[in-house]
């Protein structure tokens, strides 16, 4: 492997991080130039956080199997 192949997970991980404390900003960030003053739906903001903690445990599991 490269050595610049460890910042992936870090990015994975610090990206699902953000995706379960604060997924309103991403909603926002994601949409900003279509919707004037919306916000998101509960179960959006639901996904988010589930997706958020398959990310983050994809980057532990891909940091575990390649630089074990």
């Amino acid at each position: 492997m490269k050595d610049t192949n460890f910042i992936w997970p870090v990015i994975l991980f610090l990206l699902g991080l953000l995706m379960l404390i604060n997924p309103k900003l991403l909603w926002k960030i994601e949409n900003c130039f279509t919707v004037k003053d919306g916000e998101p739906t509960d179960l959006y903001i639901a996904f988010m956080r589930i997706g958020g903690l398959l990310f983050m445990f994809a980057s532990i599991i891909f940091s575990v199997v390649c630089f074990a």
